[in-house]
């Protein structure tokens, strides 16, 4: 029985975890995940509508949203399984929490890793803001999925020296900014890996019979390939949109000049968090461990390797101003990762086996008391909307607005979000035409768009309807047909 088990335990873990995201495919995202902006509850709609677009209307605009230009691969790695099962949010959630949970499988395959691969789903993919932006239709996830994958297949080459791995495992650093294009930092984590193995192997007496320029050489035409790649068939066909994206979010991002103050705000206010806060020890608890653990077994020194660099490059973004949630998820994931290795590495035997036992049970049941207390907050208003939405025959129709993006995702309407500051028209109601337009009722989410340019929407709508959506109070205006 037990090597039955043993057989299927990769599955069995994964389907588990699986089987908690379940009950929140369809529903709205959680209150508390990200308490300081919209975050998924309109980035969702912003991430695909591009390709919604596409797929139901048959033309593709680059400069209608700002999303797409930054994430091609997720967009348009979409467009296959929006045409098989309809271009809906719930398809997109899907295949970001396949692609994580893909990844997970293959550490538990492996004897050497399956109890890192173990930890990490109790500790990591089950952490609050990990585990809700798992099941997002967003990019950032994808984006560390291809990180994680390209650390595992560094260690395989580690251990076969197959040529195929290093290149394979390349391209998944690429892979990772073409997924967001701010993981381009990425690229960086495999040159970086395969140093501090060469150094390892120097100390350690080691003969791998590898030569370090050669990998780098190969790293580094797999990596010029995929940049020249992005910069020549992607970036210079569509500068004008980049040119304006870098205009309008490009400055004031990061806090150089006041880094230290700026970390230690970021650390209390946006990282030590309700969800993670207890994380946060965990991390220097890490480092001790794995320097009282001494030599790393089974050769898995290059995971190790790969999980800390990713977590020292990951540092940069506690210089970010204000950051959103999902811009703090590479670092959240990074840190879980590192931990979760550092307890798996120190759980030999006896004393260490029980103490780590008690600290998956402590961070397993403070995960799983925010897994239950999302479950009690999860809620269908944005449902609410779309039910609403359905009576109407909106096939030929053009809807605007931010929260339109979300809110008609399951309708046919070609669908445009409105900026102030970044997509508005002169006159968007004659451009445009717009059966709908959706806005908050300050137009705070658009920055003011229509009240800059003098429009009453009340005045043009021929109603109006109010919905409470999460905090929010958002208007849909029926305009004249």
């Amino acid at each position: 029985m037990e090597q039955k088990l043993g057989k299927y335990y990769s599955f069995v873990v994964v389907v588990l975890v699986a089987l908690l995201h379940l009950p929140f495919i369809h529903a709205d995202p959680d209150p508390e995940v990200s308490t300081r902006s919209r975050g998924a509850w309109t980035d969702e709609g912003l991430n695909t509508v591009q390709i919604r677009n596409y797929v139901i209307r048959g033309y593709l605009s680059m400069d209608e949203c700002d999303n797409l230009i930054k994430t091609p691969l997720f967009g348009f790695g979409l467009v296959p399984f929006y045409k098989v099962f309809g271009p809906h949010i719930w398809v997109g959630r899907v295949l970001v929490l396949s692609s994580l949970l893909f990844v997970l499988f293959l550490f538990l395959r492996r004897k050497e890793t399956q109890l890192f691969g173990t930890v990490l789903a109790i500790i990591g993919l089950l952490q609050f803001h990990v585990f809700q932006y798992s099941h997002y239709s967003l990019a950032e996830m994808l984006g560390v999925s291809w990180i994680l994958l390209g650390i595992y297949l560094l260690w395989r080459y580690n251990q076969n020296q197959k040529w195929s791995a290093l290149i394979i495992s390349t391209v998944c650093f690429s892979l990772a900014y073409y997924s967001k294009i701010t993981f381009v930092y990425a690229v960086a984590i495999p040159f970086a890996v395969r140093y501090l193995q060469f150094l390892s192997d120097r100390i350690s007496e080691a003969n791998s019979g590898r030569s370090l320029w050669k990998d780098w050489s190969m790293q580094g035409l797999v990596t010029a390939f995929f940049g020249g790649l992005f910069y020549f068939k992607w970036f210079k066909p569509n500068q004008v949109v980049f040119d304006m994206v870098q205009a309008n979010q490009g400055e004031g991002r990061f806090d150089i000049a006041d880094a230290w103050s700026r970390f230690s705000f970021n650390l209390e206010h946006f990282i030590s968090v309700d969800g993670f806060a207890p994380m946060v020890w965990l991390i220097p608890v890490a480092f001790l461990l794995l320097f009282v653990n001494g030599k790393i077994k089974n050769g898995k020194e290059t995971i190790l390797f790969g999980l800390i660099v990713w977590f020292v490059i990951e540092l940069h973004h506690t210089l970010l101003v204000n950051p959103p949630t999902r811009y703090l998820l590479p670092l959240f994931f990074s840190a879980l990762a590192f931990v979760s290795f550092s307890l798996a590495e120190f759980s030999s035997q006896g004393i260490r086996k029980k103490m780590v036992l008690g600290v998956l049970v402590l961070i397993g049941g403070y995960n799983l008391s925010n897994y239950a207390n999302s479950i009690s907050r999860k809620s269908a208003e944005i449902e609410t909307v779309r039910m609403y939405l359905a009576n109407y025959d909106l096939s030929e129709t053009t809807i605007l607005g931010v929260w339109g993006t979300t809110l008609a995702s399951e309708t046919e309407a070609r669908c445009i979000p409105i900026w102030s500051d970044f997509n508005m028209k002169e006159h968007p109601l004659q451009e445009y035409k717009p059966r709908i337009v959706f806005a908050e009722h300050n137009q705070a989410g658009s920055g003011e768009a229509f009240l800059s340019k003098g429009i009453d929407l009340e005045a043009e709508a021929d109603s109006v309807k109010q919905f409470n959506i999460w905090r929010y109070k958002v208007n849909l205006y029926w305009m004249s047909e």
